[in-house]
């Protein structure tokens, strides 16, 4: 992942260099990749860490690690040898060989030709890296979408009623969220309802704040440049609205790193009530008319509702989410997130674009990362391609690290690899 450069501005009122903002593409229309296949990736496996500590979903997602080959892990007790990530260093072919089918029998005086039918999509190091994530996870889910239908999906696990998980069960997404918040704040946006270059109403969102906060537009709380303090404490583990916590980080003018992509949950939390008080109802309900109900999705709710009967394992309790507000606290399957990436437009990404969205060499996300739940969520090949996947657990240690296994084994797949994921801002 590539690090952002530059000091940080000295006062509030400075602005710094924007960014450089990638070529982001959509998933309609369809784009064929054109990419010829790479030289065959270095092994993935990486060494199963132990539990971390509670880290609020704060940091910025996880960069690759620039070594191509990490080192096993050395404890058979901690880390037994079958449970590392499958080796993807040698790929099967993307498809298998076809052949000609025999020349049916005819009675007609004219030659008849017939097709073969085209050969299914293989995904074997895609299927091996999901078995993995099943192991030593309370659950795990992996979906793809290619040509905007679903190719793939495996989960492992038991949901809170008992029953075995599905790639349709929903679980904690963590930062993944923000992809919700900024596509409903997109379809806001496209209707008028929002605009995106204008200042924040905070004053409309009873919001004390700092008169130096009047001119922070909502482009600046997309974009994570709008100079809002990290306060990594503040979301986490303590009951009522994020309202709360961003107040505190109002009283404050904007931080000196204004105009810098300094990533923070309070932008998303902002956001989330941004839209309540632009649709005059909840979040959950706003984003079911703007973003769900259009493509027929019905399964994702905020962890404010509580673990329901269908959902997968989250053992932290998702009570402790509830002052992530609108930048971590939707539960949703990973077919439901791949579809609803799969619907995303050209013009939604006039709002959804980089730095507020992340990028690496096979395209555009985001990754989730708090105690007890993992995320990643990739838009590949210009669109055509979309591989969401979720993990209840503590492995791998973030969610950069759960993109960092599965992309590259679904790029290996698709005869695209381009080596480990380089995500970018950092």
């Amino acid at each position: 992942m590539i690090a952002l450069a530059g000091a940080a501005v000295a006062c509030s009122s400075a602005r710094a260099e924007p960014l450089a903002s990638p070529a982001i593409t959509s998933a309609r229309p369809p784009t064929p990749s054109s990419a010829p296949a790479k030289s065959p990736p270095p092994d993935l496996r990486e060494p199963v860490t132990a539990a971390t500590p509670d880290e609020p979903d704060t940091t910025p997602p996880e960069s690759a690690p620039r070594e191509t080959a990490p080192p096993e892990s050395a404890s058979p007790e901690t880390a037994p040898a079958e449970t590392a990530p499958p080796d993807t260093s040698a790929p099967d072919s993307t498809v298998p060989p076809t052949t000609e089918p025999a020349a049916p029998a005819s009675t007609s005086l004219t030659p008849t030709t017939v097709a073969p039918a085209a050969a299914p999509l293989v995904l074997t190091h895609l299927a091996a890296v999901a078995l993995y994530l099943g192991l030593g996870n309370d659950a795990a889910s992996v979906t793809v979408w290619r040509d905007h239908v679903k190719v793939f999906g495996q989960a492992d696990g038991r949901t809170t009623s008992g029953q075995p998980m599905t790639s349709d069960s929903p679980l904690v997404l963590a930062s993944v969220s923000k992809l919700i918040t900024a596509l409903t704040v997109a379809r806001l946006a496209e209707r008028g309802k929002i605009d995106v270059n204008a200042p924040v109403p905070w004053d409309q969102l009873f919001i004390a704040h700092d008169p130096e906060w009047n001119d922070v537009t909502v482009r600046e709380l997309l974009d994570h440049t709008a100079g809002m303090p990290k306060a990594q404490a503040s979301w986490l583990n303590q009951p009522g609205s994020c309202a709360v916590p961003l107040g505190d980080a109002l009283a404050s003018p904007p931080r000196g790193t204004r105009g810098k992509w300094t990533y923070s949950n309070g932008n998303y939390c902002a956001l989330g009530l941004l839209v309540e008080s632009v649709t005059g109802t909840s979040r959950d309900r706003a984003a079911d008319e703007y973003v769900f109900d259009p493509i027929g999705i019905s399964g994702p709710h905020l962890t404010t509702t509580g673990l329901l009967p269908g959902d997968g394992p989250y053992v932290q309790g998702v009570a402790r989410l509830e002052r992530l507000g609108g930048a971590g606290t939707w539960m949703a399957s990973t077919d439901d997130v791949a579809e609803m990436l799969d619907s995303v437009t050209p013009e939604d990404l006039q709002t959804m674009r980089f730095p507020g969205i992340i990028t690496d060499q096979y395209g555009w996300g985001h990754t989730g990362t708090v105690d007890g739940a993992r995320s990643c969520a990739w838009v590949m090949e210009g669109g055509r391609t979309v591989i969401v996947a979720t993990v209840a657990g503590q492995r791998p240690s973030t969610g950069g690290k759960l993109c960092d296994i599965v992309v590259p084994a679904l790029a290996t797949d698709l005869g695209i690899w381009a080596d480990k994921p380089a995500r970018q801002p950092d």
